[in-house]
């Protein structure tokens, strides 16, 4: 279990530079490796148009999606759309050069590239599957304002890198984000999650916690990163491990307060509805199964969205634990990225504000927005508030425990409700655990060592919750 406290995140807003001129021009920057890219402009926080380069064939890769384990990326592919053919040739007059008021030259400041052997597999209508380690090099196309006045320059930055980076840059390209978490597995550092979603003033700052898998060096020490992948600011005050030793028979779980739970065989819901009446049983059963269950209620005239689900009262005690395996969605990501972009060179000094602002002035905008995910019991008295979960960010799955209180309740069924805005979370499971708690021990265990992506000792700074931050400004920042 690792917990991470005391975290601060300052996304900062690249704006945008509009030069008049009719001669644009773009250059492809080569970097060798993802974490070492600290000159990579942000990759913006909107859909991106993905096209694979096998030879001299190009197709557009339509529906992406990435596999659990980040090591396959299957898509379907389909021929360019005329928008999307300039960079196929290095530009007009094979010179990087584009005009900025052609629509057709236009679409090249939203392209990712990926270059791969020439296969016999891509072929336009089919679905294509591509293991990432195959990719050679891939291209992400953005304006840079360095260059001279009068000009735009596209970034073409090029990596070569293993399947982990490939599938970073697939997120990038497609989301902002907060510190990503890896762990090492034994054979390298797998991608566990990102922590700390939505904790974008100091007042917000929160604890965190998100469980590892980890594999023990030959010497017994585990190891960990916590990278900076994106354009952010991104600090943390203390990393911990907590090492949960409990009955073989359950699992242990966490509330995002950091309480301890233990998890029998959850119960599953007899009943899921979506407010629009959407049957989502079935999506609810397994985590892991690629049945998620979406909040996309459109009947709603405030965007409001609503799970229904109904349990079986198999009541023990005077406790039972809701199990939640979700994660929010991109499109709360890119809501926020175009609200960003809607206050354009406003938006510095618009943070700056909002950093004076109390917290509470700040949690009740995310509550008028209808972000958290918020959680009700019906009792025999009505509706009761049970929980408000924060934002965990869109990159991976997450499970989490709801405590419900079950003595104000005589019937037969438990409804549980779950609430939030249009399509703001997706969920892959829900369950209700019934069983008692279970005996259990912790052991904290404190870092030993730390170091940076340039090898300078970090530990201090992560040790205990002083104030005293680990800063991660740049892309490619990490700590191990």
């Amino acid at each position: 279990m690792m917990r991470l406290k005391k975290t601060i995140l300052f996304p900062v807003l690249l704006l945008l530079c509009v030069f008049m001129s009719c001669r644009n021009f773009y250059t492809a920057l080569q970097s060798k490796t993802f974490s070492t890219a600290s000159s990579v402009d942000s990759l913006k926080n909107k859909n991106k148009y993905f096209i694979l380069r096998s030879g001299d064939q190009a197709f557009y890769m339509n529906n992406i999606v990435i596999s659990d384990d980040r090591k396959i990326v299957t898509a379907t592919l389909d021929t360019l759309s005329p928008d999307h053919k300039l960079h196929l040739v290095n530009g007009r007059r094979s010179n990087q050069q584009y005009k900025k008021y052609d629509p057709l030259d236009k679409g090249v400041l939203n392209e990712v590239h990926f270059y791969v052997p020439t296969t016999r597999e891509a072929k336009a209508g089919h679905s294509f599957q591509l293991p990432l380690d195959q990719v050679q090099k891939i291209e992400v196309i953005e304006k840079d304002r360095g260059r001279t006045t009068g000009s735009y320059v596209i970034g073409a930055i090029g990596y070569t890198l293993g399947a982990f980076a490939v599938a970073a840059i697939i997120i990038a390209a497609t989301k902002s984000s907060c510190p990503f978490v890896s762990a090492y597995d034994g054979t390298d550092f797998a991608l566990q999650g990102e922590i700390y979603g939505g904790a974008i003033y100091p007042q917000m700052v929160r604890h965190d916690y998100l469980l590892l898998k980890m594999t023990p060096l030959a010497d017994g020490t585990l190891q960990l990163k916590i990278t900076n992948e994106l354009k952010e600011k991104q600090y943390t005050d203390l990393a911990q491990l907590l090492l949960i030793k409990h009955a073989p028979s359950t699992k242990m779980m966490v509330d995002e307060k950091g309480r301890l739970y233990s998890i029998g065989l959850p119960t599953s819901p007899e009943k899921a509805v979506l407010s629009d009446g959407k049957n989502l049983l079935q999506a609810l059963q397994k985590a892991g199964d690629n049945a998620i269950a979406y909040m996309d209620d459109t009947t709603s005239g405030d965007a409001s969205n609503t799970i229904t689900l109904k349990f079986p009262n198999q009541k023990k005690g005077d406790e039972a634990k809701l199990v939640l395996t979700l994660k929010n969605s991109y499109w709360l990501d890119q809501l926020y990225g175009e609200l960003a972009k809607g206050f354009g060179k406003y938006y510095p000094t618009y943070i700056k504000k909002q950093a004076k602002k109390p917290l509470a002035d700040l949690m009740q905008w995310t509550k008028d927005q209808q972000i958290p995910l918020t959680v009700s019991i019906q009792t025999n008295h009505g509706w009761k508030h049970l929980a408000e979960l924060t934002t965990i960010g869109p990159l991976a799955n997450r499970n989490t425990v709801v405590p419900v209180d079950l003595t104000e309740i005589d019937d037969t069924k438990i409804t549980i409700r779950l609430s939030s805005g249009f399509l703001f979370w997706e969920i892959d499971y829900a369950g209700l655990d019934f069983t008692l708690a279970d005996a259990y021990s912790i052991e904290e265990l404190n870092p030993v060592q730390a170091t940076d992506e340039t090898g300078m000792n970090v530990l201090s700074a992560l040790q205990k919750e002083d104030g005293i931050y680990l800063e991660q400004p740049q892309i490619g920042n990490s700590a191990t």
